[in-house]
């Protein structure tokens, strides 16, 4: 948690294996998702309003995402005063994600994809064996992708003080 949390001032591209779905620039796919109310949510809930980080993860049920998604409840406020929102991806199904959220405290909505069609467009998914490589996805206000980091495992992904560096980075770009 320690590196999670150290400040940065440089943004580097992802430097990982594992080829990111889309590129810098693209615009974030439509979609619309139930959280763990039911309640449809998606990247234009937060257009022209505020950036949005999604968090595309593995599982619920797995203690490395647990503990991945609880790191983001811990800093939400810290992405909340850059006006940043988040949204989790996870391929569970709602029951199983409602449980996630109660009981991690996340304070943004978790998303159930569990035919992972959504998924699929914005990382790498194979729908046999439900596999995915977790995934952020860091886009502007306007749904412009800035930039999208992926790993085979959430560890693999950059620390806080890296999204924090390109948050800040595109606030000095579209002013607030």
């Amino acid at each position: 948690m320690a590196e999670l949390l150290s400040s940065s001032t440089s943004c580097t591209p992802p430097r990982l294996a594992v080829q990111a779905k889309l590129g810098a620039r693209e615009m974030l796919p439509a979609f619309a998702l139930p959280d763990p109310h039911g309640v449809l949510r998606g990247p234009h809930n937060y257009k022209q309003r505020n950036h949005l980080l999604l968090l595309i993860v593995r599982s619920v049920e797995l203690p490395a995402t647990r503990a991945f998604l609880r790191q983001f409840a811990e800093v939400e406020p810290t992405l909340r005063e850059e006006q940043c929102s988040l949204l989790a991806i996870s391929p569970n199904q709602m029951a199983q994600n409602a449980e996630a959220q109660a009981s991690l405290g996340l304070p943004f909505p978790l998303l159930a994809d569990p035919e992972g069609r959504v998924i699929a467009r914005l990382t790498q998914w194979d729908a046999g064996p439900r596999v995915l490589h977790p995934s952020l996805l860091l886009a502007d206000r306007y749904g412009e992708l800035y930039q999208q980091w992926v790993g085979t495992y959430e560890q693999e992904l950059p620390p806080f003080s890296e999204l924090l560096a390109c948050l800040r980075y595109l606030n000095r770009l579209c002013c607030p």
